[in-house]
């Protein structure tokens, strides 16, 4: 008895496998059944797939992160290469303006040096350069920029200088008119301006208003034909022979940022 409630289960399955594979009676069955067990199977796979899509998310919003640095990391590579291509541009340009000046260079050999102070008051107008004795500067030679005359070396170091510039009051230059080749002596004035006085030069000469200064290397360590100043003013005195002309710079040092030092120059 027990063998046949053994048996009768085992021949109804082998029966049920052999129909379905022969004839598919099961398969609308079996159909049904799933549709009806989907619920169940869904709320049984749920939390994996719940953990899936979370951890799915976490990823991308650690990949999107990780992006986001990176291309902020890129842009603010891309702006300081930027920032320096601008710079070196500036800095070409500077150069080409002051290689290029509206005077001649008659010397081959020259000291390009970089303005690192400036100091501007009513009695002392002087610059340091980032070029001292160890790149060659000597007291006494005279510096340039794009435009004209700056100064002069009074103090060379090793590692820097100090250069006067034209507009200080304790330092002189001898000029010429460059219209008419009349000479006098310019020499800077105290005060905030940087202005200029030429002394030295008779009031029945032709000066005006306008006319530019340059070096004449009489008597001098700078050499002739650099432009120094521009007329501004022209006074006479009745008991002066003496006329006092008052000149700006034609080179403003506040609009410069490198300048040429010469060797000194001797000759007329």
């Amino acid at each position: 008895m027990k063998s046949l409630k053994l048996f009768i289960p085992v021949f109804i399955s082998i029966f049920l496998i052999l129909s379905d594979y022969k004839f598919s009676y099961l398969d609308n069955f079996r159909s049904h059944a799933a549709t009806l067990i989907s619920p169940i199977y869904f709320l049984v796979n749920l939390p994996s797939q719940l953990y899936s899509w979370i951890d799915e998310q976490g990823t991308e919003k650690d990949i999107l992160l990780s992006q986001n640095k990176q291309l902020n990391r890129e842009i603010l590579e891309l702006k300081t290469t930027l920032q320096k291509y601008n710079n070196l541009l500036l800095e070409n340009t500077k150069l080409s303006k002051l290689l290029g000046s509206s005077y001649s260079i008659n010397k081959e050999k020259f000291t390009l040096a970089k303005i690192t102070s400036i100091s501007q008051s009513r009695l002392k107008k002087q610059l340091v350069i980032n070029k001292g004795s160890n790149d060659g500067i000597n007291n006494g030679q005279a510096a340039f920029g794009p435009d004209g005359v700056i100064g002069q070396v009074i103090h060379a170091t090793p590692l820097y200088s100090t250069i006067i510039t034209i507009s200080d009051p304790t330092h002189s230059i001898p000029v010429k008119n460059q219209r008419n080749g009349v000479r006098g002596i310019a020499k800077g004035k105290a005060s905030k301006n940087n202005q200029i006085i030429v002394n030295f030069i008779e009031s029945n000469q032709d000066i005006v208003e306008g006319d530019v200064f340059v070096s004449s290397a009489l008597g001098s360590k700078f050499p002739q034909g650099y432009p120094v100043g521009r007329v501004i003013s022209v006074k006479t005195h009745k008991e002066d022979p003496m006329m006092d002309i008052f000149l700006v710079p034609i080179q403003s040092t506040n609009e410069i940022e490198y300048l040429l030092v010469l060797p000194q120059e001797n000759e007329d």
